[in-house]
């Protein structure tokens, strides 16, 4: 198997930030795996918030081209290994597994949902307004209302957040997520919440810091809306710690490493009685397809990182107002826009 890789630049149609961090453009990482004449891609979206860089991500590429061996179909060795060799490069580790899925999909003839046994994917998502001055924010909320998305996560965690929430309750009566990113304190989080609490949230999301995880159980009790775990989630081994102490959490395939790490945690919370979501970050429809693929056994997706964008260079995944969903092409069913 021959493996190559290429930077690609993406911006989103209007400036993403949280509470913490915002984002004009960024770059990820396109990679390519060809062998008997076939090419299987897969998208590699590095985030510092998990010692990932492009660089690294990079390196570690560097290092495991023509390790891979010669039998794509050979995904979970190949993956087991990875991850036992580059932990910590679990975005990387992603863009391979999907590579490898999308060759042996196209190998085959079938999408890689119909390898794996589920369900056409088809999946109401939720459209994030991140944080931003309040005109900004309004055309944002205008702009998700009008596109018929029925679902909002909004970014909280500063002083606008109440002004945000009104203006959107006052138009939108539907499903509202709620993510602080980390944003407050194991002192302030349960007045933040209760505050927060009279815009009738759906779901809150990751309102500690990840070393500040054994207080989300507190957080529970206050009966505001379920606490779900993001950054303190980032693989199996965190589902069986943070039972009893969230009432779900968001996947992400930059922090697991792909489509068997995320079925794995996804076995593991409904075992356990966990609400599961798929969550992303800005990036490509490349990126999304693995994590919609799987999308049917969840119970919420927060898949729109590559509608955020103000161009997506990949295409293939539909959208009909807030439902987003793939056919029946062959692989991840994700190809190159065509040139402009």
């Amino acid at each position: 198997m021959r493996l190559s890789w290429q930077r690609q630049q993406i911006r989103p149609r209007h400036r993403f930030a949280t509470s913490g961090w915002g984002v004009d453009e960024k770059e990820t990482i396109v990679i390519k795996l060809e062998h008997d004449g076939l090419t299987g891609l897969g998208e590699a979206v590095p985030s510092t918030l998990y010692g990932q860089t492009l660089e690294s991500a990079e390196a570690a590429l560097e290092v495991i081209q023509g390790k891979l061996g010669d039998d794509p179909f050979a995904v979970e060795p190949i993956v087991r290994r990875l991850l036992d060799e580059h932990d910590d490069q679990r975005a990387t580790i992603d863009g391979i597994d999907a590579a490898l899925r999308d060759w042996c999909g196209k190998r085959l003839g079938v999408p890689v949902w119909k390898l794996l046994g589920l369900a056409r994917p088809q999946k109401q998502t939720t459209f994030t307004i991140g944080v931003a001055d309040p005109e900004l924010t309004r055309v944002k909320v205008d702009e998700a209302l009008a596109a018929g998305f029925d679902a909002l996560k909004v970014k909280v965690g500063t002083e606008t957040d109440e002004d945000t929430l009104s203006y959107i309750r006052e138009r939108f009566g539907g499903p509202l997520f709620l993510d602080a990113n980390q944003a407050w304190s194991p002192g302030e989080a349960a007045g933040q919440i209760q505050r927060l609490a009279r815009y009738k949230p759906t779901i809150i999301e990751q309102p500690l810091r990840p070393e500040d995880w054994q207080h989300m159980a507190a957080l529970r009790e206050l009966g505001v809306a379920p606490i779900f775990a993001d950054e303190s989630c980032e693989r199996p081994a965190d589902v069986i710690r943070l039972h009893n102490h969230v009432d779900g959490i968001n996947i992400k395939f930059t922090k697991c490493g792909g489509i068997g790490e995320a079925l794995r945690m996804i076995y593991l919370g409904r075992a356990l009685g966990m609400g599961v979501m798929l969550g992303c970050f800005v990036c490509s429809s490349l990126a999304i397809a693995p994590a919609l693929t799987i999308a049917s056994l969840v119970d919420y997706a927060d898949l729109d990182g590559h509608l955020l964008l103000a161009e997506d260079p990949f295409e293939g995944i539909e959208r009909d107002g807030g439902v987003i969903s793939l056919g029946d092409l062959p692989g991840l069913g994700i190809s190159a826009c065509a040139p402009r």
